[in-house]
């Protein structure tokens, strides 16, 4: 079961879909000042709120070093954990992303985010 389920927004379909791939733990929209726009979370353990001010401050973090070090803006943010993925992808405003079990293949994520960026702006 996950958070917000039965809600028929076109975000929170475009949410659902990321949770059908394989070892995808979750997925949220979280606007650049911190605050949590939509996600479709397993429940418990996870306080969106937390989660939101987090990936807003890892992703502000990895955009000034960027920056600093004339590297670019910043695409995308992938944090490796022992046991899971946090991917973020700037989208404008606001900022796509994952979690996921190591199990997962990266690389599908990493495509389905790059694929699907347009529907989920549409979305918004």
């Amino acid at each position: 079961m996950f958070l917000g389920e039965g809600m028929s927004s076109a975000l929170k379909t475009v949410l659902s879909d990321f949770t059908r791939i394989e070892g995808v733990r979750g997925a949220c929209i979280i606007s650049k000042d911190g605050f949590m726009v939509e996600s479709v979370m397993p429940v418990g353990g996870i306080d969106p709120d937390a989660l939101a001010a987090m990936i807003v401050t890892l992703f502000g973090t990895a955009a000034r070093m960027g920056e600093e070090l004339k590297m670019g803006s910043t695409e995308l943010v992938t944090i490796e954990f022992m046991n899971n993925y946090v991917l973020i992808e700037d989208l404008g405003d606001v900022v796509f992303t994952v979690i996921a079990e190591r199990a997962a293949l990266l690389g599908r994520i990493r495509y389905e985010m790059k694929r699907q960026k347009d529907r989920v702006r549409a979305a918004l």
